[in-house]
């Protein structure tokens, strides 16, 4: 079974795929399996009759046009990929903003250990999120989301549309959801309103899972609310790295380098987790983290 991907492997997927790996552009007609980025795959696959499977370097996949997907075309995420760096990210933003990093005016430091901490999204990136704070820092964790990667790690857990119930009980939020559907503008104002003073929320999902509108009003009106991303909302196709959100004391954030941009050891990990996915597929004809197409058409 051909498998092509658009980028350079590393050695350690070459040994594990071995002469079914092709990157040469005209093998793309007889390919069963394309690996790539999801915007790449959404270019390619009119021009792979053959295809079986797509396989994403990315967790996410929103940015893939599922429109031009034959049905019988399989897509699987590399969700988890990035799960201990992005989650070491998101600790990196929140003792930030807890402990007032980075500024020179001098601020009042929030105490961390033993506070309550409230995941959104328990995939790879939650479930790690969680575990440094119930492991690192003493805390009461709590998990919201349609399944969990690592029940154990969270103290509670709870469906998405219990979520009201405990957004007020939280002194850290990090939102880690995927952009589907039922997760764009998630933390909306209706849901945000419900933080109590003197909270921190963190961002590594996706930029339009929090309606930003609603998220700037809190940050003016409620200067003791502390907020941290790494992903930012998209402006003309592309994340704006340049929000005026900057411009605001209680903020903190990162240009999307938490995952593979940041390190390309965190890269080739992510490339290496993809190739295993791939080779359980020639195996077995399934693989992890199967896409619901339903989530996003």
């Amino acid at each position: 079974m051909k498998v092509f991907t658009t980028h350079e492997l590393p050695q350690e997927c070459r040994k594990m795929l071995g002469e079914e790996l092709t990157q040469d552009p005209s093998d793309i007609i007889n390919a069963e399996v394309i690996m790539g980025w999801p915007t790449e795959l959404s270019n390619l696959v009119s021009r792979a009759p053959k295809v079986k499977a797509l396989q994403t370097f990315s967790a996410g996949v929103e940015s893939m046009d599922f429109s031009v997907l034959p049905k019988s075309v399989k897509v699987f995420s590399n969700a988890g990929a990035y799960s201990l760096p992005v989650a070491e990210h998101a600790w990196a933003l929140i003792l930030s903003l807890a402990k007032k990093v980075g500024k020179r005016a001098r601020g009042e430091s929030y105490l961390i250990s033993g506070k309550t901490l409230l995941v959104l999204g328990a995939g790879g990136i939650g479930s790690k999120v969680a575990r440094i704070g119930r492991d690192g820092f003493s805390m009461k964790t709590i998990g919201i989301s349609r399944s969990f990667k690592d029940p154990e790690a969270f103290h509670e857990r709870y469906s998405y549309r219990e979520v009201e119930n405990h957004l007020g009980r939280a002194d850290v939020v990090v939102n880690a959801l995927p952009l589907t559907k039922e997760t764009r503008n998630f933390l909306n104002w209706e849901r945000l309103s419900k933080l109590k003073d003197r909270s921190i929320i963190v961002n590594v999902g996706r930029g339009e899972t929090v309606d930003r509108e609603a998220m700037i009003k809190l940050l003016r009106e409620r200067p003791s609310i502390r907020f941290g991303t790494d992903v930012f909302w998209r402006k003309d196709g592309k994340e704006n790295f340049d929000d005026p959100i900057w411009e605001l004391d209680n903020f903190t954030g990162t240009p999307h380098t938490a995952g593979a941009d940041a390190t390309r050891e965190a890269l080739d990990a992510a490339m290496v987790a993809a190739c295993t996915n791939v080779a359980r597929f020639l195996r077995e004809g399934k693989a992890d983290n199967e896409v619901r197409i339903e989530d996003y058409i």
